[in-house]
């Protein structure tokens, strides 16, 4: 399987956790979630968006426990092909 693959598939079932999350606010098509923004689930749980790792400048998308302490991931869409600059954008398109 390559990359991209993986990636549809990693951003598929990260979406699919949120709209599982998620009862108010969701993510609808053709809206962008730009790196340094984050939607939040509806009970307040969980939130997605790009983050990096210690002092690495890769970036990646990813969903992490909002109420638990920083850095508690859930899933991560892209671990093996992190972007490498904050210009990451997340488009749900049908």
């Amino acid at each position: 399987m390559d990359a991209l693959t993986r990636l549809v598939i990693a951003l598929f079932y990260v979406i699919s956790i949120l709209r599982i999350c998620s009862a108010i606010d969701t993510i609808i098509v053709n809206q962008l979630i730009k790196d340094g923004e984050t939607i939040t689930s509806g009970g307040g749980s969980f939130e997605l968006g790009f983050f990096n790792t210690g002092s690495s400048k890769n970036r990646y998308l990813g969903i992490w426990y909002k109420k638990v302490a920083t850095g508690t991931m859930v899933r991560v869409a892209n671990r093996e092909i992190p972007l490498t600059e904050s210009s990451g954008v997340l488009k749900v398109t049908h």
